[in-house]
């Protein structure tokens, strides 16, 4: 099992960073697995051959994310973890 694990933090609350996490699973063909419960959202592929946790916790000035992914395979739990990441992190909120 292989696992990849990365952190960064975001401008805005955690309800709208777990919408982040979830407007990546879609966008990136995964299945919601687990809908946001307190400060964690699940997804992963249809198949299962990748998971991936995303978590945001509120600090001081926004929130911090830790996005984790797991696979059997190496290339698929980094590039899984990267791209949804990556996404969230590229986010910004219009009101």
């Amino acid at each position: 099992m292989y696992w990849y694990y990365g952190t960064f933090t975001k401008p805005y609350d955690p309800t709208t960073c777990l919408s982040f996490a979830n407007d990546s699973f879609q966008r990136h063909s995964l299945k919601l697995f687990l809908a946001p419960t307190g400060y964690m959202t699940v997804g992963g592929a249809p198949d299962s051959s990748v998971i991936v946790q995303v978590t945001c916790a509120p600090q001081n000035a926004g929130t911090w994310v830790a996005v984790t992914a797991f696979s059997d395979n190496d290339d698929l739990a980094k590039n899984t973890r990267d791209n949804v990441q990556s996404y969230i992190q590229s986010e910004v909120r219009i009101d």
